[in-house]
């Protein structure tokens, strides 16, 4: 049986980027399991820097009738030969094709008039310096007002981070799922006053 091919990172080995991934899909299941939302919900769920569509697989895996929208530009140094193709083949492989929708756009140029149950995006932010505070505005317009918003990336100054994000959030939780990805941390937000 053929596997999927969601690249190797940047600073990395493809062995150190499969156990990387190993410790996200955990991390982000943790994180999804908290949700006040039951597995087999049809929800709406954005990926913003998909990739080759790891995230979006790990949430269709857990939301059995999820649909999923990933964006990217596809562009970057972080995962070599990024493309929608390969991200379209992953979610093939896993049998999620049906459910998951690549397009190549950006967290600035999106547009859409969807809104989202969830928003997830993981190893984006980081990469795009003070831009970043601008791309959480962005994720607010395409959250619905009780939706749940799940960030992990590595943060250079957390602090600066929360306080902008609380603008826009409620932030619920803030996980550090392992000490190995350095200054790697998950938000779990949400637009509503949520208890989880």
């Amino acid at each position: 049986m053929k596997e999927p091919d969601f690249g190797t990172y940047h600073h990395s080995s493809p062995a150190d980027s499969k156990k990387i991934r190993t410790i996200m899909k955990a991390a982000f299941t943790d994180c999804f399991a908290l949700l006040p939302l039951h597995k087999e919900d049809k929800l709406k769920i954005l990926d913003v820097g998909c990739g080759l569509g790891f995230l979006s697989c790990v949430s269709a895996e857990f939301y059995k009738n999820a649909c999923i929208i990933g964006i990217d530009t596809f562009k970057h140094v972080s995962l070599k030969e990024s493309s929608p193709d390969r991200a379209e083949e992953n979610a093939k492989i896993r049998g999620f094709s049906d459910r998951i929708k690549f397009r190549n756009d950006d967290v600035f140029m999106f547009a859409t008039s969807l809104k989202f149950d969830i928003i997830v995006s993981n190893l984006l932010f980081h990469n795009l310096g003070r831009m970043r505070y601008k791309a959480y505005t962005r994720l607010s317009s395409w959250a619905r007002d009780n939706s749940f918003i799940i960030i992990g990336d590595l943060f250079f100054s957390p602090k600066k981070d929360t306080d902008y994000l609380s603008k826009e959030f409620k932030i619920l939780r803030e996980f550090k799922p392992t000490s190995e990805i350095g200054r790697y941390s998950l938000f779990v937000m949400s637009k509503a006053s949520v208890k989880v």
